[in-house]
């Protein structure tokens, strides 16, 4: 059985910014979608493109095995973090945008509304930057900032109570129903001279008038459900993998089958989960141990664990990718499998999906920048469509350096 090492170090890192470009980007480069490509004019396309615009307005992702995806909206001004999708079919995404692709990280808030064709950018509310958004229906819709939050009821934002801090997963089933995990850390300092490894994080829910602390039997790294039913959560409870159920009133530990030994001392953790319509839950998380050290630093081995419901019935298996990776991202793809997102590297994701049974593997699709990683992913209710959010940048010389977007996947 292969197993992945993964180093943890401190670390910080320096950014140098490039100087703002003196060109104006015009209008036509600046936000693409495939119905603005098809409309640009003549005159816009014999305009010889900026400096600051050697990428590609229009770019083409690759196609991936076991589905195909396509870009629905790119604009190298915008970073988008966080992304949802109501019951009626309306994507929102959240971020900020800078005011020049190749200018200063100034950066104001950004929030996008749209179905894939047209995009329009909603005017967003005081926050600092919007990191995540949940929605239940186009009436109802919370944005989250990093000590703050907003909500939309259909025509405008009011301000809102937040959860504490910023979270780092989001999930709303109904109006007076809405979850969020906060300071949940990854696999880190297990051993050495850190001490032994400990799960945290926070589970807050908003029951309709304020946040309150939601205490399930786990530590919940993961959250999801369907709109008006039951919440799942998936995390560890003293170090072995664990998921647990809320049914609007208690919490419920849900039997699991036994993870498999791998090695003395092991620890397991789930650290996302999806459920589908149809009832069939997944989660994804790891087996690790620690099997070296150096100094401050901390080696660990293992492998990614794969846990999946149908028919009231458990299963686990143990992916041949990725080998080890603490943040990996999952989401059902609405026909009866599921998608697993991951890092293939330092600059791009890579993409699994599991459909009849079987894994077939591929690189996300890059963006016209190249280095494309998934921010968020979630899938649309009633459909076999799943958006993803990306961030996007290059190790180019000449700008633009950045972009985001939205892919779409069916």
């Amino acid at each position: 059985m292969r197993t992945r090492i993964l180093r943890v170090t401190a670390a910080l890192a320096a950014m140098v910014l490039p100087a703002a470009c003196a060109s104006t980007t015009p209008r036509d480069l600046e936000t693409w979608n495939e119905t603005d490509a098809g409309a640009a004019s003549a005159a816009a396309r014999e305009r010889p493109s900026p400096s600051c615009l050697t990428g590609s307005p229009t770019p083409q992702p690759s196609p991936v095995r076991g589905g195909g995806w396509r870009v629905a909206y790119y604009d190298y001004r915008d970073r988008i973090r966080g992304l949802a999708v109501t019951r009626e079919g309306t994507v929102w995404a959240a971020g900020a945008r800078v005011p020049e692709p190749c200018g200063p990280e100034t950066k104001a808030p950004l929030v996008l509304r749209g179905d894939g064709g047209r995009w329009r950018e909603v005017p967003a509310p005081p926050l600092t930057e919007p990191r995540a958004v949940a929605a239940s229906s186009d009436r109802d819709v919370w944005l989250f900032g990093e000590n703050a939050a907003a909500r939309w009821n259909g025509r405008r934002w009011t301000v809102a109570p937040g959860p504490g801090a910023e979270p780092q997963r989001v999930h709303a089933t109904a109006s007076g129903d809405v979850w969020a995990i906060l300071n949940a850390n990854i696999l880190y300092g297990a051993g050495g001279a850190e001490g032994a490894w400990e799960s945290r994080a926070e589970l807050r829910h908003w029951d309709g008038t304020r946040w309150r602390t939601a205490r399930p039997p786990l530590v919940a790294k993961g959250v999801d459900g369907l709109p008006g039913g039951e919440v799942w959560v998936a995390g560890s409870s003293r170090g072995r993998a664990a998921v647990a159920r809320w049914n609007g009133w208690s919490w419920s530990t849900v039997p699991l089958p036994a993870v498999p030994a791998l090695h003395r001392g092991q620890l397991s953790e789930l650290v996302d989960l999806a459920v589908d319509e149809s009832g069939r839950v997944a989660a994804v998380g790891w087996v690790a141990w620690v099997c070296g050290t150096e100094e401050e630093d901390v080696t660990y081995c293992g492998s990614t664990l794969f846990l999946r419901r149908e028919n009231g019935r458990w299963s686990y298996s143990l992916p041949s990718e990725p080998e080890l990776d603490p943040q990996l991202r999952l989401e059902a793809d609405g026909k009866g499998g599921f998608w697993l997102f991951y890092a293939k590297n330092e600059w791009n994701t890579a993409v699994g999906h599991l459909s009849g049974g079987k894994w077939t593997y591929g690189t996300f699709p890059a963006g016209p920048l190249g280095h494309t990683r998934v921010a968020a992913i979630v899938g649309e209710p009633r459909t076999a469509r799943v958006w993803a959010a990306v961030a996007d940048d290059t190790e180019a010389e000449e700008p633009p350096y950045r972009g985001g977007g939205i892919w779409l996947g069916e």
